[in-house]
């Protein structure tokens, strides 16, 4: 049953008209404007200032949106007057003019032609994949010893990623990859600051390996492109279905190479990163969370008999997707969504410039004691039917929502309940000796965790 909707809670300033938040100033003297992480500032803007929070920064305001039915005006109502924020902007430097990156039209000709690679048959044809991957991983720890659970989901997720995208299993060319990735990453943050291109040019160790990878990672992909245009058919794969689609709504065609590079990109960067931090966390609260565990492993003996878990299995493994639903209201690996104004428009009676950055950090409101009593705990049962009615749509939004929603969410759900079934009904998890009760963040491009998750596995 659907509970009394909770009204935004909208403070303003003197004015009447502007809402209420942090004076930078004050906050640069008092020695708090830097200190902590980026998530954590916007929790504390929240809970001092309520639901709309401007955020006032030398050449440049915020519009912090805290609440659902803000969140369903930024990203769907309102998304006609926006497009990507600043960070995904400037990394068509790397990244191209992918799903991430694209602004419309050019945006929904391409999700239109990437549609039918995410579609539900297809995805269910990786079911047998996530398994296989993941007992190869676990087939290599041992009982009683320690693992870095973020390492270990980080290979995993890639090596799916590159089953599914190229139909690629072999480890040494994926951890080719996984290491090229890794070094392009670290371009993402450098977006922030002014003149990128400049800063990804210069003469320095750091820009020259991220350039490195880039001319490594392209060599590969249009290699791959190359091979697959001179020998056509369908593999199975994702590659195969972007290399196929063909615009028959507008009569544009087919992708160019360099579409469907810049899409093999997304997916390779978005598509393991946060799903391995999704799962990263989930094994941590497991383990952290024995009972749960037990659960956990019942279900998978119920269900699953002790084989491999199939897509056809996806159904019936409830509790696993509880499981990872909670740990990605926890801690959601895209932490925050961002627009930024393309017009002036009026919103609420404020109104927002041309070039304001609008925020809806997922961070905040999945950790709001109003859609989720006693936040801090680890709840799976949050997310059974009725209890996910109870609340706002989006009280709950990992992938995000409105017309940039993530493509490849249906994917990501399948590998993390599936990946967890396998783990759980082999393996018992425990946090190694001297690990924090609470894992330290790091709140950058994706929530991630600040230092290696150590867990101690055991056989069952």
């Amino acid at each position: 049953m659907k509970s009394a909707p909770i009204a935004p809670d909208i403070r303003l300033r003197p004015d009447g008209i502007t809402p209420c938040g942090p004076a930078f100033l004050s906050r640069l003297i008092e020695g708090k404007a830097f200190r902590g992480n980026a998530a954590e500032v916007l929790a504390v803007n929240a809970r001092e200032f309520g639901d709309l929070v401007e955020i006032r920064i030398p050449g440049r305001r915020l519009l912090q949106c805290n609440h659902p039915e803000l969140v369903q005006e930024m990203l769907v109502r309102d998304a006609p007057h926006h497009h990507r924020n600043i960070v995904m902007q400037r990394s068509k430097l790397v990244l191209g003019d992918g799903l991430l990156t694209s602004e419309e039209p050019l945006h929904m000709r391409q999700r239109r032609l990437a549609q039918p690679a995410f579609h539900r048959h297809r995805i269910a044809a990786y079911g047998e994949v996530i398994a296989q991957f993941t007992q190869a991983m676990t087939a290599g720890w041992q009982h009683g010893s320690i693992r870095n659970a973020h390492e270990d989901m980080l290979l995993l997720a890639l090596r799916i990623v590159g089953k599914t995208l190229f139909n690629l299993d072999v480890e040494n060319e994926v951890r080719q990859i996984s290491a090229a990735v890794d070094s392009f990453m670290g371009f993402l943050p450098l977006a922030f600051l002014p003149f990128p291109e400049l800063i990804l040019s210069m003469p320095v160790p750091a820009m020259a390996r991220i350039r490195r990878s880039r001319d490594s990672l392209d060599a590969f992909i249009y290699g791959v492109i190359r091979e697959r245009r001179a020998h056509p058919g369908d593999r199975g794969d994702l590659l195969s279905m972007l290399l196929a689609a063909v615009d028959e709504e507008e009569h544009s065609g087919s992708m160019t190479d360099r579409q469907v590079r810049d899409e093999c990109l997304t997916v390779l960067l978005a598509g393991h990163e946060t799903t391995a931090s999704g799962l990263t966390f989930a094994l941590w609260l497991l383990a952290t969370h024995p009972e749960v565990q037990d659960q956990l492993a019942a279900e998978c003996h119920r269900v699953l008999g002790g084989r491999a878990p199939a897509a056809e299995d996806y159904a019936q493994l409830k509790f696993a997707e509880q499981v990872f639903a909670e740990a990605m209201r926890l801690y959601p690996p895209v932490w925050v969504t961002a627009r930024t104004a393309a017009e002036d428009y009026e919103y609420r009676g404020y109104r927002v410039r041309k070039g304001t950055v609008l925020l809806a950090p997922q961070y905040v409101i999945h950790r709001d004691a109003r859609f989720y009593p006693d936040p801090m705990r680890f709840d799976p049962s949050r997310f059974d039917e009725e209890a996910k009615a109870a609340r706002p749509r989006l009280a709950y939004f990992p992938f995000g929502a409105g017309n940039r929603q993530c493509i490849g969410e249906g994917l990501a759900w399948m590998e993390g309940v599936l990946a967890l079934a396998t783990i759980a009904q082999q393996w018992r998890l425990a946090p190694a000796e001297g690990m924090p009760p609470q894992p330290p963040l790091a709140a950058e491009v994706t929530l991630r965790p600040k230092a290696p998750m150590l867990l101690r596995v055991e056989r069952r």
